[in-house]
């Protein structure tokens, strides 16, 4: 006898469609390309911004050039005739100033590059020790203004294969952080050789970091600022390009601290040869 069919509405462990999936399916579609737009849309606008941020970096940063080098021969003559006089004097500060400028500037330019995939890092022979001086003359100034000392245990053969100015701009980010959050002790960058790289870090007796804020400060327009009495200044990229840069040059940064007790930054870069 052949099986009777069975008639009547579909029951709730049928697996066939139901009349109101297909405009629950629509109304998911219409949202999601509406979220894809919307992704479109602000990935245009951080293009634009970043395209922006280069423009303006550069026409900030370029004018100062030819300054710095008017600024340069002015010092000289004044350094010739009175070394000591409040207008050589004058002038160092000044150089400082322009020289701070020109880093600001140029940290928004790399930014930019870094977002759009452009910055390109050529390794090359660095002695670690003549940028380390470099940079920690060029914040002496600021160092001593916040009562702060800068020990240097840099030993002289210790030739990094990286980019120059990339290595400038993590060591001046690293130590004008150390002077900002160093409540005014003793500042200290050392390095030492470990196979085949180096380990360069810069430590301060400051305000420290806490752990739950640690990976965070390394994000874009985040500040190391764990004291509600310390005013947080700069554009909030400065951890955030260390990191960049060192990893572009086959390194990387750490961060050790505890609140209270300071903190030290530890960049790791290839050793040349």
């Amino acid at each position: 006898m052949a099986a009777a069919r069975v008639s009547g509405p579909v029951t709730s462990g049928s697996t066939g469609p139901r009349a109101d999936d297909i405009p629950a399916s629509a109304e998911a579609a219409e949202e999601t390309a509406a979220l894809r737009r919307e992704v479109a849309a602000l990935r245009r606008a951080l293009a634009e911004r970043d395209a922006f941020l280069a423009g303006v970096a550069h026409e900030l940063r370029n004018p100062m050039t030819p300054i710095l080098g008017q600024v340069e021969r002015l010092l000289g003559t004044a350094a010739r005739e009175a070394p000591e006089g409040r207008v050589a004097q004058g002038l160092v500060q000044l150089r400082w100033l322009v020289e701070r400028y020109v880093r600001r500037a140029t940290t928004l330019l790399d930014v930019s590059r870094a977002q759009t995939g452009q910055l390109a890092l050529l390794a090359a022979p660095v002695p670690l020790a003549e940028v380390v001086e470099e940079v920690v003359a060029s914040l002496s100034p600021m160092a001593a203004h916040a009562g702060s000392t800068i020990a240097v245990a840099v030993p002289d053969d210790l030739v990094l294969s990286c980019e120059r100015l990339a290595l400038d701009q993590i060591l001046d980010n690293l130590v004008t952080n150390a002077i900002k959050y160093g409540d005014g002790g003793a500042i200290t960058v050392a390095a030492v050789r470990e196979g085949g790289v180096a380990r360069i870090r810069v430590s301060d007796r400051g305000i420290g970091i806490a752990e739950a804020d640690q990976a965070r400060i390394f994000e874009r327009f985040e500040r190391a600022v764990g004291d509600p009495r310390v005013a947080p200044t700069g554009f909030g990229v400065g951890l955030w390009l260390v990191r960049r840069l060192a990893e572009a040059m086959g390194g990387g940064v750490a961060l050790d601290s505890r609140p209270g007790e300071g903190a030290t930054f530890t960049v790791t870069l290839p050793l040349h040869g």
